[in-house]
């Protein structure tokens, strides 16, 4: 898959410099779960046709301009590559990955290309919604975070596993909605991590998610001092003495046991919707196994 992305880059990009910097990026990918659902859903509704690498190259070179534009607008994640260059720069490579992307889609010889192009669109621009409100950071209930949420991470999960088996020439809306509900699980599980990563500007600036609204209503003391604790911007051993006592404080405040349930609800949730599919069984195990194992869309879940 890599190899289909570095010669869409190659064939398309025709200043040195820039191809130079896109192809950086594109080597700095350690995973390309996005792509391996594309594949892995055009295998299990029978697909075989070989453009399904391509497509899934057009779905990574996606995922990584949105990576980037994440980045930039949140200015975090300052050890990616594009976090460490000029931000204009870094914006234009973005763009040109974006538009890239949308080419190598348009490239397919298949006849359901077209189809194709609008679903790429249209979860697109649904991720990009959800960017927005994400941005304004004004969610103030748990089903407005859930509804960003779906949007955001949902979105790219869906993007990739409804091409995939659109290129297999099925559509069932089953796979739009469980690839949702994995994209809220895979998100829930992202922002618990993000409490032990201060480094994160969804920390210091009190990013508005499942874990800072649950904290906020104070239902006990630790509760209470870990929020104070991300006020002061301290470090966890001068704080609470080491990792496990600030470990043993989550526990104690209930967010560790509030978001491992909503993600359970939510991967409960994808699994009925999967296990609907009129298919075969050992399909439906395959995509089950995909799903759950690739359930971390992005290198920083958006």
């Amino acid at each position: 898959m890599k190899s289909y992305m570095i010669q869409a880059i190659t064939l398309q990009i025709k200043n040195s410099e820039l191809q130079k910097l896109v192809l950086s990026f594109v080597n700095e990918k350690p995973k390309l779960n996005f792509g391996q659902l594309t594949i892995a859903h055009h295998k299990a509704f029978g697909g075989k046709d070989p453009e399904i690498f391509q497509l899934a190259a057009a779905i990574e070179l996606l995922i990584l301009s949105f990576d980037i534009f994440d980045d930039l607008e949140d200015l975090d994640n300052m050890q990616e590559p594009w976090m460490q260059i000029d931000s204009s720069i870094a914006l234009n490579a973005a763009t040109t990955i974006y538009t890239l992307s949308q080419q190598t889609v348009l490239a397919l010889s298949s006849p359901f290309k077209h189809q194709i192009q609008t679903a790429f669109l249209q979860y697109s621009i649904q991720a990009m919604e959800g960017q927005h409100d994400d941005l304004k950071n004004s969610m103030s209930t748990e089903e407005e975070c859930l509804d960003v949420m779906k949007r955001k991470s949902g979105s790219l999960m869906a993007l990739a596993s409804v091409c995939g088996m659109l290129l297999a020439n099925v559509n069932y809306p089953e796979v739009e909605a469980y690839s949702y509900q994995f994209g809220i699980a895979a998100q829930t599980d992202n922002d618990f991590r993000d409490l032990f990563n201060l480094q994160k500007s969804d920390v210091s600036t009190q990013k508005k998610s499942l874990a800072l609204l649950y904290l906020q209503k104070g239902y006990n003391a630790p509760a209470l001092e870990i929020l104070t604790f991300f006020e002061s911007g301290g470090d966890f051993n001068e704080e609470f003495g080491s990792m496990e006592i600030y470990k043993q404080k989550l526990l104690d405040s209930g967010v560790t046991k509030y978001l491992n349930v909503l993600k359970q609800i939510a991967i409960n949730k994808a699994k009925r919707l999967l296990e609907g599919l009129p298919i075969e069984s050992h399909q439906i195990e395959y995509l089950k196994s995909q799903l759950i194992v690739n359930n971390k869309p992005t290198n920083k879940e958006r």
